[in-house]
């Protein structure tokens, strides 16, 4: 065992600022080049104030935040979910966060609600990806009541 302890409510936040290179080489890796991605004037022409984050690529960070902190080292990602609420843009700030909503201590299994947000200074705190995630990981202890299992985690 880790000594990783889960119980429902228990989160992880990781605070991200969006760079261009970082949006750029995750473009050439996926093999998608949609300009308003890399190029401002595409952006702008497109609505944006400038370029955007892609989507797959903000919904990616809760892979290393769920590797690392909750559940923890030998997490394995089961499924995902996710829905763009607003766009991220490059250069902005963003927080990536998981909460433990439910958990099958049984299977090791455990439900995760998952959201970005980023502060936008009109506005204040805005959302910008909202999913749930389920992720099994045996090398934790799993602590207190979760309510019964429900598929959409």
């Amino acid at each position: 065992m880790s000594g990783r302890v889960i119980s429902v409510g228990k989160t992880a936040v990781k605070h991200v600022t969006i760079t261009q290179e970082d949006v750029t080489k995750f473009g050439d890796l996926i093999g998608d080049h949609n300009p308003i991605h890399s190029d401002v004037e595409a952006a702008k022409a497109a609505g944006f104030p400038g370029t955007i984050c892609y989507g797959a690529f903000a919904g990616s960070l809760f892979s290393g935040l769920m590797a690392t902190e909750l559940p923890g080292p030998h997490s394995v990602y089961l499924s995902q979910s996710l829905r763009f609420k607003a766009p991220i843009f490059v250069g902005q700030e963003i927080d990536v966060r998981m909460e433990v909503t439910q958990f099958r201590a049984e299977k090791g299994i455990v439900g995760i609600k998952t959201t970005i947000t980023k502060e936008d200074p009109e506005k204040g705190t805005v959302l910008c990806v909202e999913g749930t995630a389920v992720a099994m990981n045996k090398c934790v202890t799993f602590e207190g009541e979760s309510p019964e299992w429900k598929n959409e985690a």
